[in-house]
């Protein structure tokens, strides 16, 4: 024992307590917490757009199919060609920050930082820079006691979520990093999550304006999930398989996002119509339906003029929300013979969000240190 905790008890045990107890205060534990996204290029060139497409589109959790196959796909069809094709797309969002899923992470974590300062968080992206790798050996280096590896999609998908989580254990197994981890798989039915997108729709102007509500998720081909179900016989096989829990989709991407838009609808207290698609549809393989582009394209002749859209898959605005739904499906959607299409920001670093997404974590993975 230090010399200056050398008192005398009657009780050992007590003696050991509070020795325990001073030596806490002053070594207290730290918790590293890994926010994990699917990344973002360094800049908006062809360049970059290359290098950050054939390492996102190589990835066998993204294009799911045999690898030569794959390696065909991604090296003689999409590098070659797609970044020239979407290059007016990312420059048309990028901020002065860089680009806006990078922008809108890191003032999250800034922000997310104040709360605890035995809590380090570190923001690790799978594909571009900060790497997971950077983020995890930044964790090591402050010397924390665990990590909390945390998804920061609500809804699981293996594309995103599980290729994030499998690429940073492969790191901490590779580099033998001695520190016990946790893994936050999703959120997408927390209070905290259901009650930041109820209030940030409450509270938007354009929601009041609008005739519907679209809720607008990241679409994926049908075949990720019914790998998903182990059955093999439920997801995507029996009607309204989304509808209600089972035993079958607890980790289904699509039963997700139902259950998302069912709880937000729950508690936004301004009722209106509301309708769930899924957008960024890529390949010819079947994707899950509907689609966002074909349900907004038929609104116009349904008499729905003013739409609102929120996109609950994405808690940082990027180029799918910024982009995607802001100005291009706005434009099909006045195309169409619509008035106009507004987006519902992402959550990004408001402060309840930040808030209440700390007490969730420090609930479930950090007040036991």
């Amino acid at each position: 024992m230090r010399p200056y905790l050398r008192y005398t008890f009657s009780n050992s045990i007590e003696a050991i307590y509070i020795e325990k107890s001073i030596l806490s205060i002053l070594n207290p534990k730290k918790t590293g917490v890994l926010l994990l996204n699917i990344g973002t290029p360094s800049e908006p060139t062809v360049k970059g757009l290359r290098t950050y497409l054939k390492e996102f589109l190589s990835d066998p959790d993204v294009i799911d199919v045999n690898p030569i196959l794959r390696w065909i796909i991604v090296n003689l069809f999409v590098v070659p060609f797609r970044p020239r094709t979407v290059l007016p797309q990312y420059k048309s969002i990028w901020m002065e920050e860089g680009s806006p899923l990078l922008a809108y992470s890191t003032r999250f974590a800034e922000k997310i930082s104040t709360k605890n300062p035995d809590v380090i968080f570190e923001i690790g992206m799978r594909y571009g820079s900060p790497s997971i790798e950077e983020g995890l050996i930044k964790l090591q280096k402050e010397g924390v006691d665990k990590i909390v590896l945390s998804p920061m999609f609500p809804q699981y998908a293996q594309a995103t979520s599980g290729s994030c989580v499998r690429k940073a254990i492969e790191i901490i197994e590779a580099r033998r990093i001695p520190i016990p981890y946790m893994i936050n798989d999703y959120f997408y039915q927390e209070d905290f999550y259901i009650d930041s997108l109820a209030e940030s729709i409450e509270n938007n102007a354009d929601y009041h304006e609008s005739e519907l509500l679209l809720f607008s998720f990241h679409g994926l081909p049908e075949r990720q999930i019914k790998k998903m179900d182990e059955s093999q016989e439920y997801c995507l096989r029996q009607n309204d398989c989304c509808a209600t829990p089972s035993e079958y989709n607890t980790m289904c991407y699509k039963f997700h996002c139902h259950e998302t838009t069912r709880k937000i609808m729950e508690r936004v207290k301004t009722k209106k119509p509301f309708r769930l698609s899924f957008q960024s549809r890529f390949g010819f393989d079947p994707w899950i339906q509907p689609n966002t582009t074909d349900v907004i394209e038929k609104l116009p002749n349904q008499n729905i003029k003013k739409i609102s859209v929120i996109c609950p898959a994405f808690v940082f605005d990027c180029l799918e929300t910024l982009e995607e739904i802001a100005i291009r499906n706005n434009e099909y959607f006045v195309d169409a013979g619509g008035d106009s299409l507004k987006l519902i920001p992402a959550l990004n670093a408001n402060t309840k969000w930040v808030d209440s997404f700390y007490t969730y974590l420090h609930r479930k993975f950090i007040q036991e240190s």
